[in-house]
């Protein structure tokens, strides 16, 4: 164990004999209805008040071993079996009053043909599950769709863009190449902070609003036809990708930047030519280092999707924003789809974080886009 877990330990007790306790009261206070699922009467008879005990004899034990500060091997040995046993109730507990509760109000709302009253706020979110169970899955899909295609898009874009981005204007460029090396120049950076400045929701009604109508007049094509092209999904896919293009051009900046210039030096002198040096050479390490920062604008992604419900995508926003309508519930469909939410950017994070530690890579926060 770590010195950190180890310094903590005695503190972690005392947090534990109070969650215990908590436990404890609640349990032997709990009352049992006839035909659920439920150990609690066994826990009052064999665990109820010896958690009771338990709890105390964790508190009482940290706070003497954080005040007091005794020095023999006893009180060590029992503090370690308290730990474990604390944290073993626990679990027991959490099954009793989580796990429990939403598999007795499943078998409840399985037979019902209607959502419960709004009193029986369990009851109506589980029924809210199971009859649109088909609605938020598509969400699911359209949202992970959404965010990997855009970031693959982003990320892709974001190397031509980075190109431009870095580009320098050096003395003996004559006055041709000068000039169009500074419009690359300038119209990344302008790119860049347009889309770094204003809201993905706002770039969002503009590109699905607004650019419709204007190519209509300019093109003279019926607004019909170009709505054909430009579907709801199409513009969606559209919006996250010019977004974290210009995200992701700034994170390979960096990640270009990072790198050693000797690096280039040296591929030079061994006679690669500008180009080939950096494709061959720094831009391979570059996208190494930025992978956190990708990894974490692919997260972000997941999120900020929910934005695009403003433009009709039924991505995970959208679903509970429906289910809200149709069940007149108000809390249930988004406390739904939060925890969806919550369920796909931890699993995706633990996945890259897995990812990134095979690469030996260092963690890089990354904040919202929006």
């Amino acid at each position: 164990m770590s010195k950190e877990g180890f310094r903590f330990r005695n503190v972690t007790l005392f947090l534990l004999g109070i969650i215990t306790l908590f436990f404890a009261i609640k349990v032997l206070n709990q009352t049992i209805t006839p035909g659920e699922i439920s150990i609690t009467y066994y826990a009052k008879i064999i665990f109820g008040y010896f958690a009771l005990l338990l709890s105390g004899a964790g508190i009482f034990l940290a706070l003497w071993l954080l005040i007091g500060k005794p020095k023999q091997k006893i009180y060590f040995q029992i503090r370690k079996i308290l730990l474990i046993v604390s944290i073993t109730f626990i679990c027991f507990y959490v099954i009793e009053f989580i796990a429990f509760p939403v598999i007795n109000s499943l078998t409840r709302v399985s037979k019902l043909s209607k959502i419960p009253a709004k009193e029986f706020f369990l009851d109506s979110m589980m029924f809210i599950v199971l009859d649109y169970a088909g609605d938020f899955l598509k969400g699911v899909f359209m949202t992970l769709e959404l965010s990997l295609t855009g970031t693959v898009i982003g990320l892709l874009f974001g190397m031509v863009m980075v190109v431009f981005r870095i580009m320098k204007v050096n003395p003996q460029d004559n006055e041709i190449v000068a000039f169009f090396k500074k419009l690359g120049i300038g119209a990344s950076k302008l790119y860049i902070n347009v889309f770094r400045g204003t809201p993905m929701i706002v770039q969002a009604v503009i590109l699905y609003y607004l650019l419709p109508s204007v190519l209509s007049s300019w093109l003279d094509i019926p607004i019909s036809e170009i709505d054909k092209i430009l579907t709801i999904s199409v513009s969606g896919i559209i919006i996250v990708s010019l977004n974290t293009t210009a995200y992701l051009a700034e994170v390979l900046r960096g990640g270009i930047e990072s790198v050693d210039k000797g690096q280039l030096e040296a591929a030079r002198s061994l006679g690669l030519s500008y180009p080939q040096s950096m494709l061959s050479v720094v831009f391979p390490q570059a996208i190494k280092n930025s992978l956190p920062a990708i990894c974490n604008e692919f997260i972000i992604n997941i999120k900020d999707t929910s934005v695009l419900n403003v433009i009709g995508v039924a991505e995970l926003f959208f679903v509970a924003n429906a289910a809200k309508h149709k069940y007149y519930r108000t809390y249930e469909p988004f406390i739904i789809v939060a925890l969806i939410y919550l369920f796909l950017t931890m699993t995706t994070s633990k996945l890259l974080g897995i990812l990134e530690r095979k690469l030996n890579l260092p963690a890089k926060g990354l904040p919202s886009s929006n």
